[in-house]
């Protein structure tokens, strides 16, 4: 189901949300499965392919690396 929210100061218009009802799922179906839809939409809208499964940086060793949990991983990236 995609969920459009009311229009808000504080949210932008281009952000919604997905709201999956999976039963007896991991946590690798659910990441394999947005993961999937995400390169779809940019395949399909964008035209632009990427590869699969997308990297993944676990919390403790992005707080050992780069001493925050959102490190800008574009130019940090090691």
């Amino acid at each position: 189901m995609l969920s459009d929210e009311d229009l808000r100061a504080d949210r932008q218009p281009e952000f919604t949300q997905v709201d999956l009802e999976m039963s007896f799922s991991s946590e690798e179906g659910i990441i394999g499965l947005i993961e999937g839809m995400m390169a779809e939409l940019l395949k399909n809208i964008l035209g632009v392919k990427i590869a699969l499964p997308l990297p993944r940086l676990e919390y403790r060793d992005a707080m050992d690396r780069f001493g925050t949990d959102r490190p800008d991983t574009v130019s940090a990236w090691k």
